[in-house]
């Protein structure tokens, strides 16, 4: 049995995602690489100064606790080892970036193919994460009731979120003109589209619009999100399209909203200059 071959076993006997086995096996990996030590002989020492390794390299308080919770399960759960008794990081507090109405209309305008154009506007309507936008397939879109069925998201979910009118009108013409028979919605060679062949055409729209912000696909998942919460759509029903499990995720978003500030008199404004 190689190395981590035990880690491999237990991750999948956990049903962990394809994703989360590649980076726990990574962070695990460059982890030996840094010790120069075999798994037997780690102890809670090496894990805490590789850690610290990562904060001189500033790397994300995300990333860190990535690498840590990579070990803890692999030295702690597995090899069963004392080593959870060190701090995970506090997370940085960054306002997340979105793009206005105004920003998303002018990028929709900006693309001229049909395809690309769905895309975009299928990222901001339903406010799905680009791993789950790639895989939709025809039969989860059910036009009548204007609802996307997410198959298998994040956490290993099913769930629902919504369609706009804008967005089925052009959906029913993609799927007119669509030549490929395959059974996703956004067909390539071999399955689905990749999600890197989705931020290529995010930036391409962002491009020929002028826009200066920085969008991504997740910047229109996060723009969905605001908007929905900026309208007054109730937090539990927002949770439920974006397929957080935990509401305190979802109420992140209120730190972005700022349709109130707006409307607020600034007093610096009764100066007479």
């Amino acid at each position: 049995m190689t190395m981590f071959e035990i880690l491999i076993q237990e991750m999948k006997l956990r049903n962990f995602s394809s994703k989360t086995i590649d980076v726990y096996l990574y962070y695990n990996k460059e982890f030996l690489q840094f010790c120069q030590k075999s798994p037997r002989d780690i102890s809670h020492k090496d894990i805490r100064i590789y850690l610290l390794h990562l904060i001189t390299r500033q790397y994300s308080s995300s990333t860190i606790n990535l690498a840590h919770n990579a070990l803890n399960f692999y030295y702690g759960k597995i090899l069963q080892k004392s080593v959870d008794r060190i701090s995970f990081q506090k997370k940085e507090q960054r306002i997340k970036q979105i793009a206005s109405v105004d920003e998303i209309q002018r990028m929709h305008f900006a693309l001229k193919n049909p395809k690309h154009k769905l895309i975009l506007s299928l990222l901001y309507a339903t406010g799905v994460r680009v791993s789950e936008l790639v895989c939709i397939k025809i039969k989860d879109i059910d036009l009548e009731r204007k609802l996307l069925c997410v198959r298998q998201g994040k956490g290993k979910k099913d769930r629902y979120t919504i369609l706009s009118n804008a967005v089925i009108d052009e959906m029913k013409n993609y799927l007119r003109t669509r030549p490929d028979k395959s059974p996703y919605l956004f067909a390539s060679s071999g399955g689905h589209i990749s999600p890197r062949t989705v931020e290529e055409v995010i930036t391409q729209a962002c491009t020929e619009a002028q826009i200066q912000k920085k969008i991504t696909p997740h910047s229109l998942r996060h723009s969905f999100a605001t908007h929905h919460m900026e309208a007054g759509t109730k937090t539990e029903y927002i949770q439920q399209m974006l397929g957080h499990t935990d509401i305190r995720t979802t109420r992140g978003y209120e730190q972005i909203v700022t349709s109130h500030l707006e409307k607020i008199k600034s007093p610096h404004d009764n100066f007479i200059i």
